[in-house]
């Protein structure tokens, strides 16, 4: 990814990013808030455990701000990984129907489709594919649901395994998204995911009133947990 190194303001950033004020007393939408809490103090910790923090750390909020103004016009997507606090910001390098794929400038790929997650590349143990069983249209639609889902992944030996979850998708609350030139008031959707193989995960998704993901944090196997959140359209 572009620029990844650990910074103090990622832990600002994640919190004022993403934004959120979950409304009411809906446990899911509390689940969304905490999940990108838990994601800025991780950061925090990362960056003041170290004993020298690194010379000339990139900021991502000027670093938001300056592509912003670079690249006028252009879709534009920040991307944080929580394993490692490691940030950047993603344009769209190609895109076939509802699957788009997004490029760093460290040559790193994610591909979403209607913003979930269906593939990465360059990251190692990477996201082959994934079959998410009408995911897809039960979130983009905010509609409570349960699927089937397929992920391959690509293993140390260079081969591809598939892991199987079924998952529950429910509906939150709202929460006020805001960054780069989104403005907006998103539903709250959650995917629960299980297996009887191996530990399950919950992915968390914002949706907009035209039904587009402004924000998510998704789960992207041995990548770990990935931050989503939308610039531009």
């Amino acid at each position: 990814m572009s620029r990844i190194v650990p910074s103090k303001s990622i832990a600002v950033l994640v919190v004022s990013l993403l934004a959120l004020s979950a409304c009411g007393n809906d446990g899911q939408a509390r689940r969304g808030t905490d999940t990108v809490k838990e994601l800025a103090v991780l950061a925090k910790n990362r960056v003041l455990g170290q004993k020298t923090e690194p010379p000339a750390a990139p900021d991502p909020v000027a670093m938001i701000e300056t592509i912003m103004r670079e690249v006028p016009d252009a879709p534009l997507q920040f991307v944080l990984l929580e394993n490692t606090g490691a940030f950047a910001i993603s344009s769209i390098y190609g895109q076939n129907g509802n699957n788009v794929t997004w490029v760093t400038s460290g040559k790193k790929t994610m591909t979403l489709a209607s913003g979930l997650l269906t593939a990465t590349r360059g990251f190692g143990g990477d996201v082959m594919s994934v079959e998410d069983g009408g995911a897809a249209q039960l979130i983009t639609e905010r509609s409570a649901g349960q699927v089937q889902k397929t992920y391959r992944f690509l293993n140390g030996l260079d081969q591809t395994t598939r892991y199987t979850v079924n998952c529950s998708i429910a509906e939150g609350g709202t929460d006020q998204i805001s960054l780069g030139d989104i403005s907006t008031t998103a539903r709250v959707m959650t995917e629960t995911c299980t297996s009887n193989d191996a530990p399950g995960f919950t992915n968390t998704y914002w949706i907009d009133d035209e039904g587009r993901m402004v924000q998510s944090v998704q789960w992207g196997g041995s990548i770990g947990k990935i931050v989503f959140s939308r610039l531009r359209f």
